[in-house]
């Protein structure tokens, strides 16, 4: 062996072998490789081998934890990377070419100011007050929606929308804008606040209210058709129509350069179905009208009072408590009952249901913001920032 050979330390042993010729024999039997009996090099993986054996030896898998899953995040519970992952791309646009992503050249712009022109005008009505002295709060924001309508009605008595584009869709949010517009002006209260403050709110709730009015008129129809389940197929997105989801045909060439079948992820009754599941708890609630504006009032406000800074979070928790004591009136003098607790927490849960879907879709729209999945602007962009 070399000067640069490793040196050897035998094992200690008895004091009955501490002889001579033990301690020689020893040396010997370490100087041997215990594989191949070739010249030994060292101690490899626990034994006395020669170089080749050590290397050999190397590239088996171990017997023991030795040099395996010494990592602070073990390998042997790593689930192996799915292509979304390789990739760093998610699983919904995976297929979808870049280049389709969306260019400044390629924005809609959607101007609303003759729509902010009619809600404003709306607002400040006073022919739209409803002139209902005695009446609670409730009563009166009742005489804003008719959910009777559904309770009597069939399906001839709605147009059937089958086909939505850039043209329809506008149509439907000037509907939904002003509906909400309406419905706040049978609030007392609102009523007395500056026309700046009545805009905020609007902006504010109108998604969330309508959103909530949409499923009740659907709610509503599926009780007067004794349906315990939803079908999947029609929503009543107005008081006279309603939108059969399974014929429905989309355009969307105006919002983005992808087509339907890539971005289904994104869209309401295409690919993401969570949105109708509230249908459920309000079937189960089985409502009356005034505790329908009530639930109407409760989610629009509080989602307001979180929205919302200053004056106006006060103003919210203020209207909120207001229509609580008509809601407990109504109980009291009405319904002749004190026991409505229970009443509550279903009321509650099924608004619980549907700000879940809203925040959800929140979540949705960021993904999409963050791929530039859509291609539109908005001359008020608060109204839509949660939608596109």
């Amino acid at each position: 062996m070399t000067d640069s050979s490793p040196e050897f330390y035998p094992a200690s042993t008895s004091s009955s072998e501490d002889s001579p010729e033990c301690r020689n024999s020893s040396s010997e039997t370490l100087k041997i490789c215990q594989v191949c009996g070739q010249p030994a090099h060292g101690f490899h993986f626990g034994a006395v081998t020669c170089r080749a054996c050590a290397a050999f030896f190397r590239i088996e898998n171990c017997s023991s934890d030795f040099q395996f899953d010494r990592d602070l995040i073990s390998t042997s519970k790593q689930v192996p990377p799915s292509l979304a992952t390789f990739l760093g791309r998610p699983q919904f646009i995976i297929l979808c070419d870049p280049e389709s992503a969306a260019t400044p050249s390629d924005i809609t712009f959607i101007d609303l100011s003759d729509l902010m022109k009619k809600t404003k005008k709306l607002l400040v009505s006073k022919s739209s007050i409803p002139q209902a002295p005695g009446q609670n709060r409730l009563r009166k924001l009742s005489m804003a929606v008719c959910f009777d309508r559904f309770m009597n009605a069939e399906d001839g008595d709605f147009q059937e929308i089958t086909k939505i584009g850039l043209k329809e869709t506008i149509s439907f949010w000037e509907h939904d804008v002003l509906a909400v517009a309406e419905w706040l002006t049978h609030l007392d209260e609102f009523q007395e606040l500056d026309q700046q403050s009545k805009l905020k709110f609007l902006k504010t709730i109108w998604y969330v209210l309508n959103r909530c009015e949409k499923l009740t008129r659907t709610a509503m129809f599926m009780k007067n058709k004794n349906l315990s389940k939803w079908d999947d197929t029609s929503i009543f997105v107005a008081e006279d129509c309603k939108l059969d989801l399974k014929k429905m045909e989309l355009d969307i060439g105006c919002l983005t350069n992808y087509s339907v079948e890539q971005i289904a992820y994104y869209i309401e009754g295409v690919g993401d179905w969570s949105c109708f599941r509230p249908l459920q708890c309000i079937l189960d609630l089985d409502p009356t009208e005034v505790e329908l504006n009530y639930m109407m009032a409760q989610i629009s406000f509080s989602y307001a009072a979180k929205e919302l800074t200053g004056d106006l979070t006060e103003i919210a928790e203020k209207f909120l408590q207001l229509l609580a004591d008509d809601l407990h009136n109504y109980y009291i003098r009405e319904m002749n009952t004190s026991r409505y607790s229970d009443r509550i927490l279903k009321m509650m849960k099924v608004n619980n249901a549907i700000m879940k879907t809203i925040f959800d879709r929140r979540e949705k729209m960021e993904i999409a913001k963050t791929f530039d999945i859509f291609h539109v602007e908005f001359s008020e962009p608060d109204m839509f920032k949660y939608i596109y």
